[in-house]
């Protein structure tokens, strides 16, 4: 039998799927906005009176500090509908189901948030009737815990009805996204990778081939651990960089210490990203170390400070793992892209409402009289 060394020799080739960012953007942005909107709506009926001021800029504000949850919730179910379903939806059920499914996550993020902002606002209306009674006097205790427990069941009445509200407005969204989309959704997106690093082209003898070029290599969890401690380092940069505004007005020197810290963490996630290796690692090792002594040294453990410090740790155990098992890791392949990108906007999630905690000057003025209710608890690097 005689072969044919003109016919091209075939590339092997396989499906690699990918987030479909723009959907995950467009449903996250449009809930995180519309609910963001339904609770400022409740703040200013029923909340303290001290978090109704300039009801523009706090939706504004902690909207987009939302967003990142809210990606993570849609991302988190267009994973669990790749794996019910399939990447491709091609029948109404799955797509319905998916969108109910995007509307009941977007809702429940809201509630939870609902349900933060309803406790504060308690607190703050309980210390109003507090100073209220003290200076009148016409109010004994029986009647503050009346008056307390009135705010109580307004504010879970109101709070029922926000529930619902969002709800409604979520699968409305949801459903308009949907139909604009022409009734289609993307869980994933597909490319085409080539595992044969060699072009079609005619067989030759072997003694006339060149040397093939490399074939691009597959990710592994060292990837995933690298990826993981970047994110972690930026996140504490950004953080680090949140709280400058309250070390100037504090103490010059730890403002110039946090200034320091937030470089290095930018200089060495740069480094991990263009130069992976031991030195980075041992580098960003010694920096999550040095985010977390004042840390733990330190009396405040306010929401940034914990943030902060959990960060650090994340930061520290996955570089350590990297540099003690680096090459059993090697030898096993990477997450999915659906699960990497979870992981990371977990981290981002985490980070964003660490920087809600610190009243960046950015988006209001902490502290000031026009905005008493910022609270300024000084998060420990």
């Amino acid at each position: 039998m005689s072969i044919d060394s003109a016919r091209a020799q075939p590339v092997a080739t396989q499906h690699r799927f990918t987030v479909p960012w723009l959907t995950v953007l467009l449903f996250a942005l449009a809930m995180a906005y519309a609910d963001g909107f339904w609770m400022v709506a409740l703040r200013g009926a029923v909340g303290s009176i001290q978090r109704s001021q300039e009801p523009f800029t706090t939706w504004l504000r902690e909207s987009t500090l939302a967003v990142p949850v809210y990606l993570f919730a849609v991302l988190g179910t267009l994973t669990l509908a790749m794996r019910w379903f399939g990447p491709a939806l091609r029948t109404a059920r799955p797509v319905v189901l998916t969108g109910l499914l995007i509307a009941a996550a977007g809702t429940l993020v809201g509630v939870v948030q609902l349900a933060i902002s309803s406790v504060y606002d308690h607190q703050l209306q309980s210390d109003e009737l507090l100073v209220m009674g003290s200076m009148h006097g016409s109010c004994n205790a029986t009647c503050l815990d009346q008056l307390q427990q009135a705010q109580i069941s307004t504010l879970i009445r109101a709070g029922l009805i926000v529930a619902g509200l969002l709800l409604v407005s979520n699968l409305v969204l949801v459903g308009w996204l949907l139909a604009m989309r022409g009734g289609r959704l993307a869980v994933a997106t597909s490319r085409w990778r080539a595992d044969d690093p060699v072009e079609l082209e005619p067989a030759v003898p072997t003694d006339q081939v060149a040397a093939p070029s490399i074939a691009p290599v597959a990710r592994t969890r060292v990837d995933d651990g690298r990826g993981m401690v970047v994110a972690g380092l930026l996140c504490l940069a950004h953080i680090h960089v949140a709280v400058l505004p309250e070390d100037l007005t504090t103490w010059g020197g730890a403002a110039l210490l946090v200034l320091l810290l937030a470089a290095a963490e930018i200089g060495a996630a740069a480094m991990l990203l263009q130069r992976p290796g031991r030195a980075v690692l041992i580098a960003a090792v010694l920096i999550a170390v040095i985010a977390l002594v004042p840390w733990l040294c330190s009396r405040t453990v306010g929401l940034p400070g914990v943030i902060a410090g959990a960060l650090a740790v994340m930061t520290l155990l996955l570089a350590a793992a990297l540099l003690c098992c680096g090459d059993s890791l090697q030898r096993r392949p990477g997450t999915s892209a659906h699960a990497r990108a979870l992981m990371v906007l977990a981290v981002v999630a985490v980070t964003f409402i660490g920087i809600a905690g610190t009243a960046v000057t950015w988006f209001d003025q902490p502290g000031s009289a026009d905005n008493p209710s910022i609270s300024h608890t000084h998060p420990a690097t």
